[in-house]
């Protein structure tokens, strides 16, 4: 009889020490995760808010437009500056020569501008806004050049204009959603394909 008493014993020990390191791994374990998550937390807080180098903001946008087709004749030496429709052109008379993919600080002549949506080029033109969103712009197209502009249009009416040949979107400031989105709709899309 007395070694029955010392085997429960021992079983009864041998379960309490199991249950006590099971409790400290529960309590290490949670530790860690706790210490993670305050690291975590820190370092987001801490980082710049970017992804590859392009702030994610977010500015209201008017709903996209489709404008009238106003033409696709070149302009002859000695022609007088066409008058567009719209502001800025999405289409008309335009340059024989038409401007390259890139980024532009001064004001470029909109008629070669005209001239690259007709190849299905993308225009971000801005007017008005700091330096951070112009930066955003600049890097969304160094991220992914391949025919898109961004450009300044003094004395739009409109922060930021993405303008396609026949469509236009304006926004308040920078929202990188939409400009993905009617880049992913319209470029490469003008009715005469050309580099």
């Amino acid at each position: 009889m007395s070694s029955k008493p010392s085997r429960q014993q021992a079983q009864l020990r041998a379960e309490q020490e199991k249950k006590r390191k099971q409790q400290q791994y529960l309590v290490i374990g949670g530790g860690i995760v706790a210490a993670l998550i305050v690291i975590v937390g820190v370092v987001l807080l801490l980082s710049p808010r970017s992804n590859q180098g392009i702030t994610n903001t977010t500015a209201r946008c008017a709903n996209l437009q489709t404008l009238e087709d106003e033409g696709r004749d070149h302009l002859k030496p000695g022609d007088p500056a066409p008058v567009y429709k719209s502001v800025p052109p999405t289409s008309g008379i335009h340059n024989p020569v038409w401007a390259q993919a890139g980024v532009y600080s001064d004001n470029v002549d909109v008629t070669q501008l005209v001239h690259s949506l007709e190849h299905g080029y993308i225009i971000m033109y801005y007017n008005g806004i700091s330096q951070d969103e112009i930066n955003n712009l600049i890097n969304i197209q160094r991220g992914d050049s391949y025919k898109l502009i961004v450009a300044p249009y003094p004395n739009m009416p409109y922060k930021v204009a993405l303008v396609a040949w026949t469509h236009r979107q304006t926004c308040e400031g920078v929202d990188t959603a939409t400009i993905r989105s009617f880049i992913d709709l319209f470029r490469n899309q003008g009715p005469e394909q050309a580099p």
